[in-house]
């Protein structure tokens, strides 16, 4: 079967499923519409055995058709889920204040991203995007201070490699403090891990309140970019695998685009610095079906780019990876996402070196993320922290 048929018609690979797909219009299509397609959803939709993105979906469903759907026992839950959004939205909330005041205090900016920025401006209620967990980025210069001022906070870091290592070689790491998870990230998107990424984002950011307190959020176009980039793709990153279809990014999406006006000029610019043409594309086809009007001048301009990395980094977004021996390995496609780096430093760095320089590189750079992945400090500890990993979980040598 070809990409495009197993896709749908159009070919977009981020494509939800059938059921997803029903779900999301009764979030975002017109109230009758909307109702009818719960219905459908219902009908058809074990709640035992529905995926988490569906989950998260149920509160914004809920708020929407509480008026007019059936009371059965899937709108108690859709309710009960709503509730539980409501309760944990509030405590992170408020979280993010006693972070932005110990990250203001030791003079570091702090900008919310996804459901922490969209909760409280974007949608109907914070309740109806629900989250689970904190997700703040960081001047990538500063990356190494914010470290410091979170563990003295009472932060733990889920990841023993030094903090350089990490911040070289990873767009973010994730927090734990008692029940709580915050994702620091210094560079806004996966595919782009150098200082010089985010400049674009910082120079246009937004500055707000957040609960009385001073934050920066993305411009609103660039904020339905960061939206469309993180979420429309099978792989999360070096350490992460997503087996089905996020659909989460499509309600961000659809949320921003409905409340602000999309500056598509600075959407192809960015799609075009951040070699995502192909990418966003994919997106935007899908976004398009649930009301994004997006130019078609702008899609088909898209359709014909014929450069080699954006097709690296659209293969490395959204290409299905055939199961595996060892999968506890890191999931990570190496020298093809080795190749997208050359490209992302050659973008800011005007093409310094050469292939023997970077072809030279390449150890360095798997053993960065090997490490980074088993959490072995030193490359000496990867065969000890791979062996207990296997012994701990023996489901992971199967394909």
């Amino acid at each position: 079967m070809s990409a495009a048929a197993a896709s749908g018609a159009d070919g977009a690979r981020s494509r939800p499923s059938p059921s997803q797909e029903l779900l999301l219009e009764a979030c975002l299509a017109d109230e009758e519409a909307g109702l009818a397609a719960w219905q459908r959803w219902c009908a058809t939709t074990d709640l035992d055995a529905i995926d988490e993105e569906s989950f998260r979906h149920l509160p914004l469903a809920w708020h929407r058709l509480q008026h007019r759907a059936p009371r059965d026992r899937t709108y108690d839950i859709a309710k009960g889920v709503y509730r539980q959004a409501w309760y944990r939205n509030q405590l992170l909330l408020r979280t993010v204040g006693g972070i932005l005041d110990a990250l203001a205090a030791d003079a570091i900016g702090a900008m919310l991203l996804k459901g922490t920025s969209l909760a409280s401006r974007c949608y109907p209620t914070p309740a109806t995007r629900p989250m689970v967990d904190i997700d703040l980025l960081v001047p990538h210069d500063q990356a190494a201070r914010a470290f410091v001022v979170l563990e003295r906070a009472g932060w733990r870091p889920v990841k023993r490699v030094p903090v350089p290592r990490l911040v070289g070689y990873a767009h973010a790491v994730s927090f734990v403090r008692e029940q709580t998870n915050l994702d620091l990230h210094w560079n806004a998107l996966w595919a782009q891990r150098t200082a010089e990424a985010d400049r674009p984002f910082w120079e246009n950011a937004v500055r707000i309140e957040h609960l009385g307190r001073a934050a920066w959020v993305l411009a609103p176009s660039d904020e339905l970019f960061h939206a469309c980039m993180h979420g429309a793709r099978r792989s999360q990153n070096a350490y992460s695998w997503a087996p089905l279809p996020l659909i989460r990014w499509i309600t961000d999406a659809v949320m921003i685009a409905r409340r602000h006006d999309v500056d598509w000029v600075r959407i192809d610019a960015l799609a075009s610095r951040y070699r995502a043409r192909l990418h966003l594309r994919d997106a935007f086809l899908v976004l398009r079906r649930f009301g994004v009007a997006v130019p078609d001048e702008l899609l088909a301009r898209w359709a014909s780019v014929r450069s080699l990395a954006d097709e690296l980094h659209y293969e490395l977004a959204l290409a299905a990876r055939a199961p595996r021996l060892f999968v506890a390995l890191p999931r990570f496609r190496f020298w093809k996402s080795y190749r997208m780096r050359g490209f992302v430093e050659e973008g800011v760095r005007a093409g310094r070196g050469g292939t023997v320089r970077r072809l030279a590189g390449f150890p360095a750079y798997v053993a960065a993320f090997v490490q980074a992945d088993l959490d072995a400090p030193r490359l000496r500890d990867v065969p000890g922290r791979l062996a207990r990993k296997i012994a701990a979980h023996p489901s992971l040598l199967r394909p």
